[in-house]
């Protein structure tokens, strides 16, 4: 498919409008990525809540000591929580973003942390190195004021005594700026929770790659399916349109239909009015058609026209009025059909009359060129 056939069938209403509405959404897509507001979002994840003795089982002789008191007779337990600190927002937590009248932490509910917390696992070096605890008055630690960028995190492990009737709670104390609470969830009722930009940038490059190159080549697909439909919708509504123009013409008084004026009428349905003003032109004196035709006949037979196709489009012509009966070949020399040649002139008035030649046409490439041709001559 040339150039140009494709340019024309992308030369329509319909076909505009899609690729507008395509340009439209990729518009808002990127606005929408651009201004997307960022959030901070800090919460702890608990991550394994681990019951550390069970005394359902009655074992006389079994002693369980902590800090020289058995736990059976005080009827305590000890349980290990991991927990996750993780940023889970879109935007940096920098130091500016703590409030040094309410430092953030952790603390239990019916229990106390025995142990100070320990860092089991963090998602870059730097939080591994910076991040310190300090006990508070109301057994709970307090974090250091470090910089968690987006996705970032570090793991803590939390030793708990607690009763055995009640199940300790973790909580969280402390202000974040640009955030109302510091969340406390479960992992396991923790669904993934993917940005905007997350969802639209997710996997790795060659994933993305392949994904852009799929998603370029269905937009050119779905274009493409718009294009040649409502390319055919409009070559339906011009056929019928140049159908109604015959009608009209033939019911003229002015006119008298014979049925070789049909050759006529057919190139006009198949290519429209401009290539019968080529052929009008042409025809407008038997001497110069000769003498074209005898300069093309000596062009077609150069190197020139091979290569270049010099006059490529009057030689064509010609002998598409040959192919017609508008022109006769007698003796290498050739004869105007006289009643063609006027039906020819007469509906080309009548089409001037119409506003055809005022119209916006879709041409093919073969009358893109002639239409050049013509309104240089004109």
């Amino acid at each position: 498919m040339s150039e140009n056939t494709f340019g024309k069938y992308l030369d329509n209403y319909a076909s505009k409008t899609i690729i507008t509405l395509f340009g439209l959404v990729a518009a808002f897509v990127t606005i929408y990525a651009f201004w997307q507001e960022k959030t901070v979002d800090l919460r702890y994840e608990i991550i394994a809540n681990t019951n550390v003795l069970d005394f359902n089982a009655d074992i006389n002789k079994l002693e369980v000591l902590y800090d020289s008191t058995s736990l059976k007779k005080t009827g305590e337990n000890l349980r290990i929580y991991t927990v996750k600190i993780v940023n889970n927002g879109q935007e940096n937590i920098i130091k500016e973003f703590y409030d040094e009248n309410e430092p953030v932490g952790i603390k239990i509910t019916s229990g106390k942390i025995i142990e100070k917390p320990e860092i089991i696992q963090s998602s870059n070096d730097y939080l591994k190195r910076n991040v310190k605890f300090t006990e508070t008055e109301n057994e709970g630690f307090l974090f250091s004021n470090v910089i968690i960028e987006s996705g970032e995190y570090f793991t803590i492990k939390l030793l708990v005594l607690h009763k055995n009737s009640n199940i300790p709670q973790i909580k969280s104390y402390g202000k974040i700026a640009g955030q109302q609470k510091i969340d406390v969830v479960n992992a396991v009722d923790v669904k993934e929770e993917m940005t905007f930009l997350k969802k639209v940038y997710y996997g790795s490059f060659w994933t993305q790659l392949l994904r852009l190159v799929s998603y370029f080549i269905i937009g050119i697909l779905i274009i493409a399916i718009f294009a040649l439909t409502s390319q055919k919708i409009d070559s339906s509504r011009e056929k019928k349109r140049k159908k109604k123009n015959l009608s009209e013409f033939k019911n003229l008084k002015t006119y008298q239909y014979t049925r070789m004026d049909d050759a006529i009428f057919d190139r006009y349905l198949d290519n429209g009015g401009y290539e019968l003003k080529r052929m009008s032109k042409l025809i407008e004196n038997e001497k110069e058609l000769n003498d074209t035709y005898r300069e093309l006949s000596e062009q077609v037979k150069s190197k020139e026209y091979r290569r270049y196709r010099i006059g490529g489009e009057d030689w064509s012509v010609i002998n598409e009025m040959l192919n017609d009966g508008i022109v006769f070949k007698e003796n290498e020399k050739l004869s105007i059909n006289q009643a063609m040649k006027d039906t020819l002139e007469k509906f080309l008035n009548f089409l001037t009359d119409k506003g055809e030649f005022k119209r916006k046409h879709k041409y093919y490439p073969y009358d893109i060129e002639r239409r050049v041709v013509i309104e240089k001559d004109e």
